[in-house]
């Protein structure tokens, strides 16, 4: 194990919550490394980036690197976003480590313990690894879950009529997804509750497909030969209690895992990082704490306006779940999702576990 010495921040994680709010403080002239996690075989899906993130970018004086990402009228390749990103902060000062897996992050008498292939000791983390939340709960935070929704995927090769843009199809047991990727291929994607997906054998070809012949129009859109098996991904909601702490800020959906659906992931992730490096300069960490909670709050009202469209299956428990939880406190969303099973096969049951029942 080499060492990266004492820094000011260690980020870990290098998605685009990350990487900007290692691209902020290291332009800012804080002492930044930046953990890369190793994400080789990550599947992602296709993306569309909403217009609200245009003017985040134009701030951060990012814009015209992502407009020279723009080659095509195909949703963007989020690889080449993020890299884009992490090479910001690179040239911004931040020491970016690539590949370097984090074993744990863990208090000493003089700071955080980063514990990895490149060691350092920080004096601040920044939480940027997605829905685990895993470093922010290992320093005691908890991770408050909305639902449980898993998402079922195959990559197909393009057909003789490619797709040219997204497609979504609402079923009684969650919702489809077609998008065309970069690489003149195409991802289709069942979101369903984990227990669903157990039930149905989704992880399986023979269940993936009984599934997909169900539909009424994505089934037409699999022309192509498949590519690979068939990848399960943990998809749902969670918000993070508290987001921040004296030693530690979470960023991204670390702090606030949002459904697909919305597609405000991206948005909130660039925003959340913005917000996150005004702290570490010297901000109010209540004020980031009220931020995400209104974040959150918002976040619930689109996501019982989109899910309140579909009227054809009201009546399903997917459907009907989620209207349950909008207006609700935090703990009492967290109770009724435990009650209406929306967070696994049995009330006992964690989105976890029933993901790994799905190998």
């Amino acid at each position: 194990m080499t060492a990266a010495g004492r820094v000011d921040v260690a980020v870990i994680g290098s998605g685009p919550a990350g990487a900007v709010t290692a691209f902020l403080l290291a332009r800012a002239g804080r002492d930044v490394a930046l953990y890369e996690q190793p994400r080789n075989d990550a599947l992602r899906l296709g993306e569309t980036l909403p217009p609200s993130v245009d003017p985040v970018l134009r701030k951060l004086g990012l814009y015209d690197r992502f407009q020279a990402l723009q080659t095509t009228p195909c949703p963007i390749d989020r690889g080449h976003f993020n890299a884009m990103l992490v090479d910001a902060a690179e040239q911004a000062g931040a020491r970016v480590l690539r590949g370097a897996r984090v074993a744990r992050v863990c208090r000493s008498h003089n700071g955080l313990q980063v514990e990895a292939g490149e060691a350092a000791l920080a004096t601040t983390v920044v939480d940027a690894t997605g829905r685990t939340a895993r470093v922010a709960r290992a320093l005691g935070a908890n991770r408050v879950q909305l639902d449980g929704l898993v998402c079922a995927a195959r990559v197909f090769e393009s057909g003789s009529e490619p797709l040219g843009d997204i497609f979504i199809e609402a079923a009684p047991d969650g919702w489809w997804y077609a998008s065309p990727l970069p690489d003149q291929r195409l991802i289709i994607a069942l979101f369903t509750d984990a227990h669903e997906a157990v039930r149905s054998r989704l992880a399986t070809v023979n269940g993936w497909t009984d599934a997909l012949a169900r539909t009424e129009d994505v089934r037409d859109l699999a022309g192509g030969a498949p590519c690979g098996k068939i990848r399960m991904m943990i998809s749902s909601s969670h918000e993070l209690e508290p987001p921040v702490g004296d030693d530690w800020i979470a960023v991204g959906e670390a702090a606030l895992a949002v459904d697909p659906l919305p597609s405000s992931g991206v948005d909130f992730a660039l925003r959340s990082a913005t917000a996150a490096a005004e702290v570490l300069l010297g901000g109010d960490r209540c004020a980031y704490r009220r931020l995400i909670a209104e974040e959150a709050s918002e976040y619930r009202r689109q996501w019982a306006e989109i899910y309140g469209l579909e009227h054809r299956f009201a009546d399903s428990a997917f459907w009907s779940a989620r209207r349950l939880l909008v207006d609700q406190p935090l703990a009492s969303r967290a109770e009724t999702s435990r009650a209406v099973g929306i967070d696994g096969a049995a009330p006992s049951r964690s989105t976890e576990q029933d993901a790994a029942a799905l190998a």
